[in-house]
């Protein structure tokens, strides 16, 4: 079965979502914003997915936006089963 992996940012408001997602897109990066999965933690339940090789490019960009984000987690999907690994905190 094929693992597909991929990166969540999660945002402390639903307008950092937005404004994050704005940005990400304008930079050409590939970003959507999804439901914050239940198995993490985040206070207005929406957070940013993104390819693992625009990590860097996305916390720059939200950082030099001062668009906030509180960490990033590393999701490995197969099959149905989703894992999530914290790799940074904001």
């Amino acid at each position: 079965m094929t693992v597909s992996e991929y990166g969540i940012a999660l945002v402390p408001s639903t307008k950092q979502a937005i404004e994050g997602e704005r940005l990400a897109k304008a930079a050409g990066l590939s970003v959507r914003i999804i439901p914050t999965p239940g198995k993490i933690d985040a206070s207005c339940g929406f957070s940013l997915k993104y390819e693992l090789n625009d990590e860097a490019a996305l916390t720059d960009l939200l950082d030099q936006a001062s668009v906030t984000w509180v960490a990033l987690y590393r999701a490995s999907r197969q099959g149905l089963a989703v894992s999530y690994t914290k790799t940074k905190e904001g």
